[in-house]
This record gives structure tokens, C-alpha cells and sequence, in this order.
């Protein structure tokens, strides 16, 4: 495949980014990293949802809202600074007003997290197969697991009807107030929790085979689960433990990625910088990579 120049946009988060860094790490494909600052919320007197957000200007903010997301902060302030208004500049360039987006050595632009695994998955093998495959039935099972995956995100943040983005998990944790037990407990109730359901959905799917989702064969949809669940187990629930809990298949499906050479050696080279990064409010901004590090040996 072409090995020009790919650049990544996107929060200095995992997020839908993670995937997207794995999945080009494992095609042996070089790629700049543009961390865009995320917009931080401003005060909301009138309740609005989602509340307004930054227009970049830090002396707006209050000190104690701690969203753990600094931007290079060479002279260690404390707090780090925040958004610089590039994303208000950027938003309007990108394809869907969403990131990520990927820009392709040919100077296209492509969006959104699942059309960029797909993309990427045709162009990238491991052991001979490619990560999105052609035969049709297959590639429509990835889609089902991709697909299944987005269908937890509206749970995660507020938008299914039965709670507030101020009341759901990812919103409380991005405000610094760490993972809302009451919340998740119920949810992920076994047999009764819609959150608990939508992983038993995953389990029930995955081939008894292994280790992978479609049996011996990684697909992008693997390289998306990995990232999830290491994402929403530490930047959501307070661990992987919630979602693993009697899902074998599931866990056994994120070690088998994270066992991966390139992929394990990739989360080595990066583990020394993260373990460096700022303490902000509540939030200690490595551990939003601890569970790559513990799926990869490298606790």
C-alpha cells in the first residue's frame, strides 16, 4: 500500500482515535499524530444540553473545571492549558464537523472512526488475510460487530432516552468527577441491565473458536473492541472488570490483539511518556492507557 504521508486528527484521548492509531500501527503504515485540544464547557447557567462550549479563550474558564485534556505543556503548568480554539478553526474543514478524520497520502480527507477501520482494513493484512475482508458475508459479520459496538456509545452518554449527558458516565468523567457507580451498577446488572445485555449480545456473537471475534482470522473489528473496552475501562467504568465479568470470549478476543507484536511493542515505546503525564483535578491522565499497557503484558 502507499506509504506516503497519513496524518491522524484528534483529541490527545484514546476515543475512536485509539483504533485507528493501532490499526495503522499494525499495517507497519507511519502517521502523524494531530492532537486537536478538546473544547472545554464553559458555565451553563440556563441547564442548555450539551452545554456551550469554549470559543478558546482560557482566561473564560473556571480553574476548577478539570477536563483531562491538556494540550503540550513544556513550562508544567498546573493546570495544564486547554483548548486553544483550534478545533473552532478545524471543524469546519472536516468532512462530517466530527473527528477523527484521516488525511491520505493523495490529500483526502476521510471521516469517521468505522469508515476509516474499513478503509484501512483493505488496504492492511496480518498472516495473509486482509482486516476487512472481501468475501461478502464476512465483511457484513464485521459489520455487525462494529455496528453493535456504536449501539453502547448512546448508553455511555446520555443520548438513549433515559438520562442527561450531565447524568451518564463519559460526561461525568471528562468533568474530572470520576465514574458514576450508581449509574453503571444497575446497567450492568446481569440479565436485567441494558448495558449488561448489549455485552452479552457481544459475548453470545463472538465464534466459540477464538481467539478472535470470527475464529483464528483478526478483523478491524477486533483492533475496535480492543480499543473500547480498554478505553471505556478506565476513561468510563473504574475497570475492564464490569465488562469482562463472566465473558470469557471477550477477554480472551482483547488479549489475542493485545499479544500482537507490533501492537504490544507499539504501547512499549509509548508507556515511559504516559506514565509521565499530569495529574488534572480528579483525573490522572495515564491511566487512561493503563488497560492497553495491561492487555499488552506491559503492566
Amino acid at each position: 500500500m502507499s506509504q506516503g504521508s497519513y496524518t491522524l486528527n484528534y483529541w490527545n484521548v484514546p476515543g475512536r482515535g485509539e483504533s485507528i492509531r493501532v490499526i495503522l500501527t499494525l499495517g507497519g503504515i507511519k502517521f502523524e499524530n494531530n492532537f486537536v485540544p478538546l473544547p472545554l464547557p464553559l458555565e451553563n447557567p440556563e441547564n442548555q444540553s450539551p452545554p456551550p462550549f469554549d470559543d478558546g479563550t482560557w482566561g473564560k474558564l473556571k480553574p476548577q473545571v478539570p477536563l483531562p485534556f491538556p494540550l503540550e505543556n513544556p513550562e508544567n503548568q498546573n493546570p495544564p492549558p486547554f483548548d486553544d480554539g483550534t478545533w473552532g478553526e478545524l471543524k469546519p474543514q472536516t468532512p462530517w464537523g466530527t473527528l477523527p478524520t484521516l488525511l491520505l497520502p493523495s490529500g483526502e480527507t476521510i471521516g469517521q472512526q468505522r469508515a476509516i477501520l474499513r478503509y484501512l482494513g483493505k488496504l492492511i493484512k496480518h498472516e495473509g488475510n486482509y482486516l476487512y475482508p472481501e468475501e461478502p458475508e464476512t465483511s457484513a459479520r464485521v459489520d455487525g460487530f462494529m455496528d453493535m459496538m456504536e449501539d453502547i456509545w448512546p448508553i455511555l452518554i446520555g443520548l438513549n432516552g433515559a438520562d442527561s449527558m450531565e447524568t451518564a458516565p463519559l460526561y461525568s468523567t471528562m468533568l474530572g468527577q470520576g465514574t458514576l457507580d450508581d449509574f453503571l451498577n444497575p446497567r450492568m446488572e446481569k440479565g436485567n441491565g441494558d448495558l449488561a445485555t448489549q455485552f452479552d449480545f457481544l459475548e453470545n456473537a463472538i465464534s466459540n473458536q477464538g481467539p478472535f471475534l470470527l475464529g483464528s482470522t483478526l478483523s478491524c473489528a477486533d483492533i475496535l473492541l480492543f480499543a473500547a473496552i480498554s478505553w471505556w475501562g478506565a476513561g468510563v467504568f473504574p475497570n475492564m472488570d464490569k465488562m469482562l465479568e463472566g465473558r470469557p470470549k471477550i477477554e480472551k478476543c482483547i488479549r489475542a490483539v493485545g499479544n500482537i507484536e507490533a501492537i504490544s511493542e507499539y504501547y512499549s515505546s509509548l508507556k515511559s511518556s504516559r506514565n509521565s503525564m499530569p495529574v488534572v483535578g480528579s483525573t490522572n491522565y495515564s491511566d487512561y492507557y493503563k488497560n492497553y499497557h495491561l492487555l499488552c503484558g506491559l503492566d
